[in-house]
């Protein structure tokens, strides 16, 4: 467990792990925050869907690497100026990643980057950015890479803020290879942007953008046996 909660001071954490089946719980609380870790091996784990790690301040950077097959990584974030990077090389990992979702002591988050590269096969990702209701989440955006070779993932981008100052809801996805299912959603007070690129065959890619009028989809498919759905509403 890491735990501060001290405004205004600096955390460093790294923790590397070369053996499988290894679990790792981050409780961290208060601003500026660098957190490093590298995990080598199957199995091994950053929170669980039952006990999340979670950051809860402003200024936080986190690095997360992870190396092999079948490991997992469940992380909340909340608050301001954010910068998330996860790295999974491996097949049939899972990543999970919320963005100011149910609270903390500050709340919602603003201005949030999220990159994620997870070359392989079988690995999900499913990135939740904001509420349907009151928690107010602004300027967060996301990238998704699926680089050469992927199949079978599976990537679902659900955005749902409110928040009526939102400026910015920029999704880019890009994938190479077959097989792979992607579900986009944004939901909220406009400007709701989304960049889809395809390389390969036998997607299903969906694309669904409402709210407040303002939206933008620009995507790219190559490849055969596609199936892309965009709806946008107000």
């Amino acid at each position: 467990m890491i735990k501060h909660t001290v405004l205004a001071v600096f955390l460093s954490a790294f923790v590397s792990s070369a053996i499988a089946d290894n679990t790792i719980y981050i409780d961290q609380v208060g601003a500026t925050a660098t957190i490093n870790i590298n995990q080598d091996g199957s199995g091994n784990r950053v929170g669980t869907s039952g006990d999340v790690s979670t950051s809860d301040g402003s200024t936080t950077t986190l690095d997360i690497d992870q190396v092999g097959s079948s490991n997992q990584l469940d992380y909340d974030v909340y608050g301001d100026n954010a910068n998330i990077t996860s790295n999974v090389s491996g097949n049939s990992s899972d990543i999970g990643i919320n963005v100011g979702t149910t609270g903390g002591t500050n709340g919602g988050a603003d201005d949030v980057d999220i990159n994620i590269q997870s070359p392989g096969n079988s690995n999900t990702v499913d990135v939740n950015v904001g509420t349907a209701t009151s928690v107010t989440t602004d300027d967060v955006d996301i990238d998704v890479t699926l680089t050469s070779g992927s199949g079978s993932n599976t990537v679902t981008i659900t955005e749902n803020s409110t928040a009526s100052s939102v400026t910015d809801k920029t999704t880019d996805l890009d994938i190479d290879g077959s097989s792979n299912t992607v579900t986009i959603s944004h939901t909220g007070s406009a400007q709701h942007d989304t960049t889809l690129n395809h390389t390969g065959s036998s997607g299903t890619l969906s694309v669904t953008q409402s709210g407040a009028e303002a939206s933008t989809v620009n995507a790219t498919t190559d490849g055969s046996t596609t199936s892309l759905t965009i709806t946008v509403s107000d």
